[in-house]
């Protein structure tokens, strides 16, 4: 069983399974040199800064290590930085929030995502245009673009019991080329 306690252990668990992402990585405040490396190692138009224990905690655009440095002071201890996903943004199949949970011999689904071009994971639940709990065999979930993407994605994967938040593009993206991207993997926090 998975058991993740915030975005500093849903990171680390997306890299040790080897979940395709986005490049992101979890640095203390002070390392300025380790924010400097992740700049070089991963060129990219625009990358977002997060709070590691705070949900909906601070969050920030930036374009380069040197606004990265003038926010810092707006963290605890450590920050997270990835590439961010807004390049990709027409590309966008669905995105959401979506957990299969198995029980004995059945299977649940909840999903709540949107496939529009303004959608991201903080506004997903103002106006869902999917929120649905239903068994896995239910044909309104693969009447949905993208679904079966998704599920294959966490069967590969052993993905159930977790919350996820995913991305499925119409094209490969993050650093294993798939079309499906996890943002993060929550059960709780």
């Amino acid at each position: 069983m998975i058991i993740i306690k915030d975005k500093k252990d849903s990171i680390a668990k997306i890299k040790q399974m080897g979940i395709n992402h986005f490049p992101q990585d979890v640095f203390d405040v002070d390392d300025v040199a380790a924010i400097e490396d992740f700049f070089a190692d991963y060129p990219a138009d625009e990358y977002v800064l997060r709070s590691t224990n705070k949900t909906n905690g601070s969050f920030f655009y930036v374009k380069n290590v040197d606004e990265v440095k003038g926010l810092l002071s707006n963290f605890e201890d450590e920050v997270t930085i990835s590439v961010s996903m807004r390049s990709f943004q027409e590309d966008v199949v669905l995105l959401g929030d979506f957990t299969v949970r198995r029980d004995g011999g059945s299977e649940m689904v909840d999903l709540t995502a949107r496939d529009d071009e303004d959608a991201n994971h903080r506004n997903i639940y103002e106006a869902p245009k999917y929120n649905l709990h239903a068994s896995l065999e239910d044909d309104r979930l693969w009447r949905i673009p993208g679904f079966s993407k998704l599920m294959r994605y966490v069967s590969e994967h052993e993905l159930y019991n977790v919350i996820l938040e995913f991305v499925v593009y119409d094209c490969k993206v993050g650093v294993h080329k798939d079309n499906v991207v996890i943002i993060e993997i929550r059960t709780g926090y």
